[in-house]
């Protein structure tokens, strides 16, 4: 018996406080209950049996699935769909060698303007193909939840897709005395030993070890700059893959993924670069705001300068990113960067952090307060980067050694580069009532800047509002709403239906 895959949304079920289903495109004509959701992928289907009085033939045994086999198959019988693969992929990182590291400029680009890693399109009328990358710990429990979870992952976007998508684990073993990288057989072991079976296919191991030796010019480390780093490295990995998505691991979305984020990236492709950083720094208040169009024309009237136009140039670094067609914003009708692929895509704004913290935390830049560089922050909920992105952050950092905090770096670089960069207008609920204008001051008063400014100000706002919305790591919300929607509130016999909702964080599900 088939399962009922969706419902109508209710009449009634309240609209966000940030960001919008309509403006964006992201389906709200329809909802998932929990059995809908992840029955397909082996949620409690004896309790599901009850409350649908049906009772499935068959019961499939997860253990003999190999999603990774699946996964190659798909693409095999797609390949003339994508563009032809630039290099060789490799199937484990690997300690760098002297010429990994020899074969680095001063700048990403040489001197007659031609990229040096040949990452650039081809031109061919093809697909590029995308990873969304879940990074976990060896320690770390797998859940029901999370398997489920990743289930899910993999059969809406990359089976459903054709292999546009594919999902790469990447698991860290704490303990660097291991030799990851030169002994297979310690690696299969410990490969094993970490993920599920029908997901070590999927799985890539590594250690901090490794970032040690691809960057030893940064001299800083930290779990937020790995992140980073360990994208870059997985770019260089897989030179068939043009976009990586990354995803916390403790986030959760209710809705279809792949309709979610090729929703995200198309919205993205059409956004125009004008006023694209200043439309971005600020939260979309539809309450208040009205239309998309209507916030555009806002933010083009408290723009006077004209906003930012092109790359923001910075010593020692050459842009690798598109001139601007004109001299000045002015002159562009909003066509510039229209159908253009965006490099970064968050779902937070991307607020302006320039003289907003120490010189320290900013390293083997230009020296001297007064050449310390433009820089942008977001946070890294769930941001998609480009190849080339990739490519101009691991330059900085293997050549450079050009080091920023993690919230700070992608940003920052694509600043510097004049890539496109675009903050996603999320939908994003908040738990109780609050009056939408008084919202929207707090969040967008100077460009969000303030809040950003004043540690004291931003921790009373965070606790008055910004630790109730649905995608915020402090939340309470997010995770008491995902485990009632899962069936653990106070009426287990409750069928909560919810439209598509980013949750984060939850815990322990």
């Amino acid at each position: 018996m088939p399962i009922a895959y969706k419902q109508d949304v209710a009449e009634g079920t309240p609209m966000p406080m940030f960001g919008s289903y309509d403006e964006t495109g992201l389906d709200f004509t329809f909802c998932f209950d929990r059995f809908a959701r992840f029955v397909p992928y082996g949620f409690d289907e004896e309790l599901w049996n009850v409350a649908s009085k049906a009772k499935r033939e068959e019961t499939l045994d997860w253990g003999m699935v190999d999603w990774s086999r699946l996964h190659d198959d798909c693409l095999s019988k797609n390949r003339n769909r994508y563009e032809p693969t630039r290099g060789a992929n490799r199937t484990e990182f690997w300690m760098p060698t002297e010429n990994d590291l020899a074969d680095l400029d001063s700048t990403l680009y040489l001197s007659g303007g031609s990229p040096k890693s040949g990452w650039r399109s081809n031109g061919a009328a093809l697909k590029k193909r995308s990873a969304v990358v879940l990074q976990m710990d060896a320690a770390e429990e797998w859940t029901v939840d999370t398997v489920q979870y990743v289930r899910s992952l993999i059969q809406e976007l990359s089976l459903h897709s054709g292999a546009e998508y594919e999902v790469i684990i990447l698991v860290e073993i704490k303990d660097t005395s291991k030799p990851l990288f030169t002994d297979s057989s310690v690696y299969r072991g410990l490969l094993y030993s970490s993920a599920p079976r029908e997901f070590t296919g999927n799985t890539l191991l590594f250690n901090r070890a490794l970032f040690d030796a691809w960057y030893p010019k940064t001299g800083k480390r930290s779990t937020e700059t790995d992140t980073s780093q360990l994208l870059q490295l997985l770019s260089i990995l897989r030179p068939d893959i043009e976009h990586f998505w990354q995803f916390q691991k403790d986030v959760r979305y209710t809705g279809h993924h792949y309709q979610y984020l090729e929703t995200i990236a198309t919205w993205s492709q059409a956004q125009p670069r004008r006023l694209l950083w200043e439309r971005s720094s600020r939260y979309f208040v539809p309450a208040v705001h009205g239309n998309w169009t209507s916030f555009l024309n806002l933010v083009e009237s408290t723009s006077i300068d004209g906003g930012i136009w092109g790359p923001i140039r910075t010593q020692d670094i050459e842009p690798i990113g598109p001139d601007p067609p004109v001299k000045t914003p002015q002159l562009d009708e909003y066509s510039w960067g229209v159908g253009e692929e965006a490099d970064l895509i968050t779902v937070a704004p991307i607020v302006d952090a320039t003289g907003r913290d120490s010189p320290e935390a900013t390293v083997n830049y230009p020296a001297g307060a007064s050449q310390i560089p433009s820089r942008m922050a977001t946070v890294t909920i769930m941001n998609r980067f480009s190849k080339r992105l990739l490519s101009a952050m691991h330059h900085g950092q293997a050549s450079l050694g050009t080091y920023m905090p993690a919230d700070k770096f992608a940003a920052s670089t694509a600043l510097h580069h004049g890539l496109k960069a675009v903050a996603f207008p999320l939908p994003v609920y908040l738990d109780y009532a609050k009056a939408p204008a008084d919202v929207e001051t707090e969040f967008n008063s100077n460009n969000g800047r303030d809040i950003y400014d004043d540690a004291k100000k931003s921790e009373e706002i965070g606790n008055r509002m910004t630790c109730y919305p649905s995608q915020h790591k402090g939340s309470n919300f997010a995770d008491e709403l995902y485990k009632r929607w899962l069936g653990y509130g106070a009426d287990p016999d409750e069928k909560l239906c919810l439209p598509g909702i980013l949750l984060h964080s939850i815990k322990g599900v």
